[in-house]
């Protein structure tokens, strides 16, 4: 489980085996890591640059041995944010490129759970302050702990403030929807007899998304990036907002 979550992260399988070899014994020489990971030696001196470069393992010389140290995890998530960080500098310049292409994509599908995940992610990375509608009833388990573990978290590290509009009841198994200035959450509730919302919908800069992660239903997505569509729904929530 370990070994293919660091897969996912980027490292080969090879990569990973050795990594986890290095935590388990600590110091060692390049024969037992290889040894230890199941690799044949060849192999650990060919991938053993790119697990330096990634501050993964570490080399000391001791007399006139070679030792191969497993680094604190850690450095791994430093630097996978700092991916991040670096991507999120130039995605204003891509959307850029994007809205002066021909064929420009406007509307985005995405299915699973995976996609419904990307689909948050878009109005993270937006920076835009954020309207919602949504219902807590029947929400998919894996959803309601991505939003409580990572999209929530990420929207308060972000500073992007947000409106939802729930209709019915403001508490799940992990979720609990209520004002709160720390979370930079403003929330009013509806009637869910008079107001039934069966999905989740975000208003965010010139986009509209939904997504659909019913306990009963298939996870689908949708994202809608157009300023006069997004412009009538954030009248429409504004107007819904004023009268809750």
């Amino acid at each position: 489980m370990i070994q293919e979550l660091l897969e996912n992260l980027g490292l080969s399988q090879a990569e990973s085996a050795i990594y986890l070899a290095g935590l388990e014994l600590g110091k060692s020489l390049p024969k037992h890591l290889a040894e230890k990971a199941k690799v044949n030696r060849s192999v650990l001196y060919k991938l053993l640059p790119n697990l330096l470069k990634q501050g993964l393992i570490a080399e000391t010389i001791l007399g006139k041995r070679r030792y191969l140290i497993a680094e604190d995890p850690e450095n791994l998530l430093n630097k996978k944010q700092s991916e991040i960080d670096q991507l999120e500098t130039i995605i204003p310049e891509l959307r850029l490129l994007l809205t002066t292409a021909s064929n420009k994509p406007k509307i985005i599908f995405y299915e699973g759970m995976e996609g419904i995940k990307k689909l948050y992610f878009d109005n993270l990375k937006e920076q835009k302050p954020i309207l919602e509608f949504v219902s807590l009833k029947q929400i998919h388990p894996e959803i309601e702990f991505h939003s409580s573990n990572y999209y929530i978290p990420q929207r308060i590290k972000r500073k992007i403030p947000i409106k939802i509009l729930v209709s019915g009841q403001a508490r799940s198994n992990r979720i609990k929807l209520t004002t709160d200035t720390y979370a930079l959450r403003e929330v009013k509730l509806l009637d869910e007899n008079l107001y039934p919302i069966p999905l989740d919908c975000y208003i965010y800069g010139d986009n509209l998304s939904f997504a659909l992660y019913r306990k009963d239903s298939e996870p689908i997505g949708v994202i809608i990036r157009s300023k006069e569509i997004t412009t009538t729904m954030r009248s429409l929530f504004n107007l819904i907002w004023e009268k809750a």
